[in-house]
């Protein structure tokens, strides 16, 4: 097996797990979450989203969560769809952007109202800011494997968005599965081809758990040399323009699966099942974790 000494885990429970749920969480509790997954040792946390508070109210606060945690030794990074978004969260203070757009047009007509082309241009004027104001950078391309609205994404349509976002001058570029469609086959195929055009990119996966088949493609996906994930403490998760679409990855799974095969996260695994355990107790439900499920009584006895 082709396995790494380490892996990068970037937690986006605050961003992603907290959009699409049903009950908001106060902004204390949001302040709280970040600092104690940043006490786990990641180091780096999508914390919040500066997506207008109409379409995503559950992170209308983001301007606040981020004055309270900037200070936290751990990089921030935000959601950013657009120049107003933009504004936003340079003057909170975040230490870095996530610009996202999706492969495909019907998605994101539906998640940003404008073609992938329109997204393009419109993330490489906000990407010549970023670099004027030194923040930090990443595109976020939904829909990569599979579409809700177009089916299967084809493989040289992924190819072209990827070198456009070269050509404007990014370096990591995060790749993710919207609604949890892809196989370890497909992973191991779509990566392999793109390591091997871009190898200078930093190539991140962002899978979701649909069909019970992320933790598959984050095997896949290490086969293939990626050796960044974004995963959701708990599992939390959806997009609201995604029909279909259930949770990210759990990241206690996922670290729990890499620390098993002595891959080093730098994640501290008994930290993060107490914060887990403090995500149960917000939301007053099972997370969408296998290590939740099959060992919630053995969890709960090793973190009271």
């Amino acid at each position: 097996m082709n396995l790494p000494k380490k892996l990068k885990i970037i937690e986006i429970g605050p961003r992603d797990g907290l959009q699409n749920e049903k009950k908001n969480l106060d902004t204390d509790k949001k302040i709280e979450l970040i600092k104690q997954l940043s006490a786990c040792g990641f180091e780096e946390i999508e914390a919040t989203s500066f997506v207008h508070p109409k379409w995503i109210p559950n992170l209308a606060d983001a301007e606040a969560v981020i004055s309270q945690t900037k200070d936290l030794p751990v990089k921030l990074f935000a959601l950013v769809p657009n120049k107003h978004g933009y504004e936003r969260a340079i003057i909170s203070g975040v230490h870095g952007a996530t610009f996202v757009l999706s492969a495909t047009d019907s998605h994101s007509l539906k998640n940003l109202n404008r073609t992938t082309e329109e997204s393009i241009r419109e993330i490489e004027s906000l990407m010549s800011r970023a670099k004027q104001d030194d923040l930090l950078a990443r595109a976020s391309v939904s829909t990569v494997f599979g579409c809700p609205f177009e089916g299967r994404t084809n493989l040289e349509r992924v190819l072209k968005v990827v070198n456009d976002l070269v050509k404007i001058g990014f370096e990591r570029i995060g790749l993710c599965d919207t609604v949890g469609i892809a196989n370890p086959d497909q992973t191991f195929e779509y990566m392999s081809k793109l390591k091997k055009e871009f190898a200078e990119i930093e190539f991140e996966l962002h899978f979701h758990n649909t069909y019970g088949r992320g933790l598959a493609n984050v095997y896949a996906g290490i086969q293939a040399g990626i050796y960044s994930y974004d995963s959701s403490i708990g599992g939390l998760g959806g997009c609201p323009y995604a029909p279909g679409a259930t949770g990210n990855i759990s990241t206690e799974d996922l670290i729990d699966m890499l620390h098993s095969m002595k891959i080093e996260t730098g994640v501290d695994f008994n930290k993060l099942l107490k914060v887990s355990k403090m995500v149960n107790t917000y939301f007053n439900k099972p997370l969408d974790s296998q290590l939740w499920r099959t060992n919630y009584n053995s969890c709960s006895q090793q973190i009271v």
